[in-house]
């Protein structure tokens, strides 16, 4: 049975410090503290890579993280009661939230051949379009933003950098981190490494590579890209992506040598997390006409334990 806090004894908090690069910059620091038993520190090791920093007091331990995408926050189609039902429910289980692209939809603004009077937000109406999405979206995130360890970048965002020349993401995540948060603003791929630790023990780490999406497909429903995925990061354990709002938890084993002859059929997960935005309610609209298909609405519980013989045992199960 996995060791868990007790219930009530939970005490979260956020400490920022900073971290010189060896070129001199300063990169941001995290330390979460879960009563006296827990603490993860997080560091950004370059561009590309977050490092997760775990310790653990058995092999029994497990850390938990929720695996989010194509949220579009700001959507009148998000289903907003149920993103908090998984964000509360992720505080609930010690957890902590990354989120791989198409935080927001960001569609509505005045240049937008998307954009319909139907919608927008009404609290995003006004002459400061972009303003009132990124503030109302840093604010709707604030009471779990001591959770949230990253948000990369999607096609939505990138397509406002592009036009608009405003960085939709590095815009709410400084908002987020003003007010405490430890979010960081990832690229449109990247990594995160979870590096559990203890004393006199070896580190047991496992490796995540993100993509916001590039392949879908109807009747294949994307699964086919992972094989494409594990091609491009050959280093990663998991590889989590989006953009085609379907979700799926797909094994991709593959067999390993290490130095000294022994062999082993490894575990490797593509994890496709899904979305909140529900397109295909009503009698029209956009995705009813395209036949998109309904789409699995939430996100992926990820569950990390580090194994005896070494490495990290994963485990990945959807949201309900």
């Amino acid at each position: 049975m996995s060791s868990q806090l007790p219930a009530g004894r939970v005490n979260c908090r956020s400490e920022l410090a900073t971290k010189k690069s060896g070129g001199g910059a300063r990169l941001p620091r995290l330390r979460i503290t879960a009563g006296h038993l827990v603490t993860l520190t997080s560091i950004r090791r370059t561009p590309e890579l977050l490092e997760l920093r775990i310790p653990y007091g058995s092999f029994q331990d497990t850390a938990t993280f929720l695996l989010l995408s194509d949220i579009h926050i700001d959507n009148p189609k998000c289903e907003r009661k149920l993103l908090t039902k998984h964000l509360d429910e992720c505080r609930a289980r010690k957890g902590h939230v990354l989120m791989f692209g198409d935080v927001m939809c960001l569609m509505q603004g005045k240049k937008d051949r998307r954009g319909g009077k139907g919608d927008v937000r009404i609290e995003h109406l006004g002459g400061n379009y972009f303003d009132l999405v990124f503030g109302e979206t840093a604010e709707f995130f604030k009471p779990w933003q001591d959770i949230i360890l990253m948000a990369g970048d999607g096609n939505h965002e990138t397509a406002v950098i592009n036009n608009q020349e405003i960085d939709p993401l590095e815009n709410v995540t400084r908002l987020m981190r003003s007010t405490g948060g430890c979010i960081e603003h990832m690229g449109y791929q990247g990594w995160v490494r979870f590096s559990f630790s203890r004393d006199n023990s070896k580190t047991r780490r496992c490796m995540l590579f993100f993509h916001h999406g590039a392949w879908g497909g109807i009747v294949t429903k994307g699964v086919m890209g992972g094989g494409r995925y594990f091609s491009i990061a050959p280093d990663a354990d998991i590889v989590c992506s989006g953009h085609n709002h379907e979700r799926s938890i797909v094994s991709h084993p593959c067999y390993r040598v290490d130095s000294g002859g022994r062999s082993w059929i490894e575990q490797r997960l593509h994890v496709q997390c899904g979305t909140y935005k529900e397109e295909f309610k009503g009698t029209g609209g956009w995705a009813i006409e395209r036949i998109v298909m309904p789409k699995s609405l939430g996100g992926v519980w990820l569950t990390l334990r580090p194994r005896h013989r070494g490495g990290v045992e994963i485990s990945c199960t959807p949201t309900t």
